[in-house]
């Protein structure tokens, strides 16, 4: 594991459980079978799904406190004949927002983005690297963190100009409603993509998609105030090192939590 600064702008998308081989689902959390009270006409219909529900998610967000744990697990081929035929590589991290207080706190663990924490007032960010050294710097313009900035709580991090292909070609994909349940006691409406066909092909140049992958499903879950409550994705490629890559963001403790600056932070200081 590589000693690195845990920046609170890219791990977003690069976080996953260990062990895990499939999505990890909104379904162990959801309810299908229940009947809401509510009226599938509250929710937009399937041709909105795209990256305007991210920003429309994030004016949400920002006037209330929440926790979001993200997900990845990448599968690469191994074509070396003394290893094994796959390799596995994994990351977590929990976002925990405040957003007013300014307050908020990341941890993560995993291949990609190591072991450590960042706490941030909305204009500075504390770092903890994974040695355990500290340091404070100026947030970065395109943080999720930075109140200032157009990424500010994952506002636009999805779209074209993004430079996240993997995430633009998932929101950009054709979903389909399917109905109204409930997700950790909130009504909201499902939507999937599902199946090569689903993707758009202008994303890759207008090459078809079905010459880069074998498998796609994304599966969105959206609550009557345009909260995302729930968001996954799996691509499967046809010939690639690469084999499989599944990303999750599950939203939770809406309201309810809180954030507070750590002991560590305290004693951090500008190139420490």
């Amino acid at each position: 594991m590589r000693t690195s600064p845990l920046s609170a702008i890219a791990v977003v998308a690069l976080l996953v459980f260990a062990g895990c081989t499939g999505l990890p689902g909104a379904d162990e959390n959801s309810s299908p079978d229940a009947s809401p009270d509510v009226s599938p006409d509250e929710f937009p219909n399937a041709s909105a799904i795209d990256q305007s529900v991210f920003d429309s998610h994030a004016t949400v967000m920002a006037n209330t406190s929440f926790t979001l744990s993200t997900e990845k697990n990448r599968t690469d081929r191994v074509l070396h004949p003394s290893e094994k035929d796959v390799r596995h590589m994994n990351d977590t991290s929990r976002f925990l927002a405040e957003p007013s207080n300014s307050q908020y706190l990341l941890d993560t663990t995993g291949y990609f983005s190591g072991n450590g924490s960042t706490y941030s007032n909305g204009s500075a960010e504390y770092v903890l690297f994974e040695d355990d050294r500290t340091t404070v710097r100026k947030l970065s313009p395109a943080s999720v963190f930075n109140e200032s900035s157009d990424r500010y709580l994952w506002r636009g991090l999805f779209s074209n100009d993004s430079m996240r292909q993997l995430d633009h070609a998932a929101i950009d994909a054709t979903y389909e409603r399917e109905g109204v349940e409930t997700f950790q006691g909130v009504p909201v409406m499902r939507y999937e993509a599902t199946g090569v066909d689903a993707l758009s092909d202008s994303w890759a140049g207008g090459e078809n998609a079905s010459s880069w992958y074998e498998e796609f499903s994304a599966t969105l879950l959206l609550d009557e105030d345009g909260v995302i409550r729930h968001y996954e994705y799996e691509f499967v490629w046809a010939e690639s090192t690469t084999q499989r890559i599944t990303q999750s963001y599950t939203l939770s403790d809406v309201g309810n939590t809180d954030v507070e600056k750590p002991d560590w932070a305290e004693d951090a200081t500008a190139g420490s």
